[in-house]
């Protein structure tokens, strides 16, 4: 069946900042700054106007008249000897921007240098690094959307963990929800499976929920989701294959009632989820509490599709086989071959197009399955039962979903 479904940023004309006195009023009682100290494998700029920390972010010029007793700045990237806040904001945001702006090839390890000095700058200053990088300056967007926009596919195994993606996500840290709504945005847009899915596996991004953060110890792995299209070969022209490991699956069905797996196939953000219905039902279509079910739905940003889809559990190669028979007939000629496992099987189609969330009302966006299975299928309803023989002994529950995007037909969706 189908169903429906900054911190406050900084305002530079808000900011309280202590006014200097003017340059008539002081007795001539303020010494003169001292120059920000400078590493040895940093020349210092010369004092220009053509400085690129002047040009980024159309400081006003130093005199003794804006001198003020602020905490000294360490970090090299700022031509100032003692910034207002304001000034360090400007700053920050005018070097992100071009560094953001810079292609992939040229953002090395200086750029995470410039990076890690602008966070030191903020800490001075008592700005919030996090806050700034997750404000949309970027042509209305955030700073990692277009880290990873102009993203290359294959990063060099050497930049690997220090590319300018990674610097900027450990800055930013803890992620609001506009941000990580950004950030699935350009993934999506970009349709790197591959980032999203390291993302979706970091704490920055997705952490677990307080009951999986319980029942998941760190040395274990996340769950493991592989995308694969298909096509070339008539019928299957958008299809793909979604091959999923999920750990420790019939405990966290039972404490956390629910588990996702976000993924990207054909240009869409995809949601599986696996849930034990609430016994406080919110929505008059779930199924009776305690039924556990199965779910596919789009996400936000993803054309409207037609779906037509089968969830499938093979056993695992420790119990791939069982016994042929039982009773007289066995004990009298002997028990025989043991006989492959059939591999579970439950039919997710959409009878009318699902659409992302957010789309007007009526609107459906979601396909819901039962676990135990529907008229045809040999359904998954064994899955919920202490020793299964589909459950690995490792406790991970591997799948596969195939879907082909077009109108379902009587007939199987990927042959």
């Amino acid at each position: 069946m189908i169903l429906t479904d900054n911190d406050k940023a900084l305002d530079p004309a808000t900011t309280p900042v202590d006014a200097p006195p003017s340059y008539e009023a002081s007795s001539g009682s303020y010494p003169a700054p001292a120059p920000a100290p400078f590493p040895n494998d940093v020349k210092r700029p010369p004092p220009s106007p053509a400085s690129p920390v002047a040009s980024g972010s159309s400081l006003a010029s130093s005199s003794s008249s804006s001198a003020l007793k602020s905490p000294p700045v360490t970090p090299s990237w700022f031509n100032f000897a003692s910034p207002t806040v304001r000034q360090v904001r400007a700053t920050v945001l005018g070097l992100v921007r071009d560094l953001v702006k810079l292609p992939p090839s040229d953002q090395s390890a200086v750029a995470i240098s410039i990076l890690k000095s602008c966070a030191d700058a903020c800490a001075a200053n008592g700005l919030s690094i996090s806050t700034i990088l997750q404000e949309k300056s970027v042509e209305d967007h955030t700073p990692l959307y277009w880290a990873i926009v102009k993203r290359p596919a294959e990063l060099p195994e050497q930049q690997a963990g220090t590319d300018l993606l990674t610097t900027l996500l450990s800055l930013s840290t803890p992620l609001t929800p506009a941000t990580t709504s950004d950030i699935r945005l350009a993934c999506l847009l970009t349709s790197d499976q591959a980032l999203f899915q390291r993302l979706r596996n970091s704490p920055e991004f997705a952490p677990l929920s307080a009951t999986d953060e319980m029942l998941l110890d760190a040395t274990m792995p996340p769950d493991d989701i592989t995308v694969k299209n298909v096509g070339g070969e008539a019928g299957q022209e958008g299809a793909f294959v979604v091959d999923f490991a999920i750990v420790r699956f019939q405990k966290r069905m039972l404490v956390s009632k629910c588990i996702v797996l976000d993924f990207i196939a054909r240009a869409r953000m995809w949601r599986l989820s696996f849930n034990v219905s609430p016994h406080e039902r919110r929505r008059p279509h779930l199924p009776p509490p305690g039924t556990w079910y199965a779910s596919l739905s789009l996400l936000e940003n993803s054309p409207p599709t037609w779906l037509d889809s089968r969830l499938l559990v093979p056993a695992p190669p420790e119990s791939a086989t069982e016994p042929s028979g039982s009773g007289f007939a066995s004990g009298l000629f002997g028990p025989g071959k043991p006989r492959p496992r059939p591999t579970l099987s439950v039919r997710m189609k959409a009878t009318e197009q699902l659409r992302a969330p957010g789309r007007g009302p009526g609107h459906r966006n979601c396909v819901i399955v039962l676990l135990d299975g529907a008229e045809g299928d040999v359904g998954l309803g064994g899955l919920q039962y202490a020793g299964s023989p589909y459950i690995a002994a490792d406790e991970t529950l591997r799948g596969r979903l195939e879907a082909r995007l077009a109108k379902p037909e009587a007939d199987c969706v990927i042959c």
